[in-house]
């Protein structure tokens, strides 16, 4: 949809696109080959056009390797019921979304959890539409298409829990024909009332397990079979109205495919590996991690046919602890593995401007990758470098090749705040974050270097992320190798003081409710100390 042609016809350069969007594509990528820039998180730059270069323009095709090229955030993470939150983010996007049309980016999802009020950020409709990204809304909405005030007078249409009894959180009970009724009857609306949405998202409770119904009638299906009940009754239904296709989330309990699925063709799986290893590509066999998570989509590839969406996380602030990482290479091999399989839709997490700060490689090479598959990581740090830091690139590029060092010794095994290890395991990886932290303290010395002879806010704010990093994962090792639970809580809470110093325009929302989450991962740090 969005391939474009630039040909030459006597003096003049034409550009031919089908569509809006693959017109604007070509508009994007003739402004590159005349010199314009397009940095991530600094506005576009446009030179003055010599005739000469004009003249010099070749002819070129431009065909995207992957048709849906897509970022996604949760709606939450907007803060829109706080207005100088709200407006902070906004002021984030206003900038990101031109990136992100630049840059080749043709959707953005927004994700919606049980919590929230509203199923996308009004603001942003008109600045998406007249850069030609695609909305989509969903997320975990299972729980809204049966609202929870109804567990009053209708506690049947609830999951039975391990426990034996009701309960209001999770699902539904997939065997009530009531509440799948007022289910289907809520997804009709939802498709209805915003036709626009070109895809429709909806997943499950987001948790790792106990989220469906144990009753008699639905212990008998797994997890996978009661989510798939949902979603192709769903289906069917939006089948009648014309609406969009369906997404079946392959996650925490859905991961692995039951071998009885059969989803109906306007069902595309969307398979989201959240805990997969970021130390080695998705198809590395000598991965301790990732054969698991390669195996079970070779599966649901050939399950649906070949209907289906990928969701990343390179750019993921609470999967990543908020410590800034770079994987361009494993974001290189993953696309191409992902292609060759022929899947051509993928998105990212991201967490607004935090993500664009502590993840800039990360979010440089999947636009450049989800576009070419032969782009080349080593140059896309160099060029992420440049872009952000024009004045003192060589510093920051040897800076940044310091963190893709660390994040190859520290991302093999989730959750980076949750480090369930034992035996060998644990100590290997205490050895391993010794090793990134070595990197990490590479990193500021040539982020110092920088600022011993220039104040620049945007590396004084990356220096204290890594500082924050080196802090955090000392506190880890320390806590792997059985160090005093006191202190290694005094030292994973100290850290937070160099987030604070960030100035909130790097950091923005998230950044400002990283304290909220650092609080549930000490916790977290104490009840594993005390088991």
């Amino acid at each position: 949809h969005d391939s474009c042609v630039m040909v030459r016809r006597g003096n003049q350069i034409v550009l031919e696109a089908r569509t809006s969007r693959g017109a604007l594509s070509a508009v994007y990528h003739l402004l590159e080959q005349l010199g314009a820039r397009f940095p991530l998180g600094r506005p576009a730059e446009f030179p003055h056009i010599a005739l000469e270069r004009l003249i010099s323009v070749e002819p070129s095709r431009i065909e995207p390797v992957f048709t849906r090229r897509a970022f996604a955030s949760d709606i939450m993470s907007w803060s829109y019921t706080e207005p100088d939150r709200l407006e902070l983010h906004l002021e984030h996007d206003r900038e990101f979304i031109p990136w992100m049309a630049q840059r080749g980016i043709n959707a953005f999802s927004f994700i919606r959890h049980a919590a929230d009020s509203q199923v996308r950020i009004d603001q942003l409709t008109p600045l998406l539409a007249e850069r030609g990204v695609g909305a989509e809304y969903g997320g975990h909405v299972t729980q809204l298409l049966l609202p929870r005030e109804r567990f009053e007078t209708h506690a049947d249409y609830f999951p039975i829990g391990a426990d034996g009894a009701r309960m209001r959180r999770g699902n539904l009970c997939v065997s009530n024909r009531a509440a799948i009724a007022l289910v289907l009857a809520n997804a009709i609306k939802y498709a209805t009332d915003y036709p626009e949405n070109t895809m429709l998202h909806v997943w499950g409770a987001d948790v790792e397990g106990g989220a469906w119904c144990r009753c008699g009638g639905c212990a008998r299906m797994s997890p996978q079979l009661q989510y798939m009940k949902i979603v192709n009754a769903i289906a069917e239904t939006i089948a009648k109205v014309a609406g969009p296709p369906v997404a079946y989330l392959a996650y925490h309990d859905t991961l692995e495919p039951d071998p009885h699925l059969a989803p109906r063709t306007n069902v595309w799986f969307e398979w989201a590996p959240r805990e997969r290893c970021y130390s080695h590509a998705i198809d590395d066999s000598s991965c301790e991690t990732n054969p698991r998570y390669w195996e079970s989509l070779k599966r649901y590839v050939e399950m649906f046919e070949g209907r289906g969406h990928i969701f990343e996380y390179y750019a993921d602030a609470i999967l990543f602890g908020g410590i800034g990482f770079a994987t361009p290479a494993i974001i290189a091999r993953d696309l191409g593995v992902y292609h060759a399989l022929g899947l051509r839709s993928i998105s990212c997490l991201t967490f607004g401007a935090f993500s664009v700060m502590a993840y800039p490689v990360n979010l440089i090479a999947f636009a450049r990758g989800t576009r070419d598959l032969n782009f080349n990581p080593d140059s896309t740090l160099a060029d992420a470098a440049a872009e952000r830091h024009p004045a003192c690139a060589a510093d920051m590029a040897m800076a940044y090749r310091a963190i893709e060092q660390a994040s190859k010794f520290v991302l093999t095994y989730g959750d980076v705040m949750a480090p369930r290890l034992s035996g060998d395991a644990r100590s290997r990886k205490r050895a391993e974050l010794r090793e990134a932290v070595a990197m990490m303290r590479k990193a500021i010395e040539a982020a110092e270097h920088v600022l011993e002879s220039a104040r620049v806010p945007l590396v004084a704010a990356e220096r204290e992320l890594w500082e924050y990093g080196i802090e955090t994962l000392s506190g880890i090792a320390d806590y792997l190798g059985d160090t005093e639970g006191a202190a290694t809580m005094k030292k994973l809470e100290a850290a937070l003081r160099h987030i604070r110093a960030i100035e909130v325009e790097f950091k923005g929302n998230w950044g400002l409710d990283l304290e909220r989450f650092h609080q549930v991962w000490l916790a977290g740090f104490g009840k594993r100390a005390a088991d």
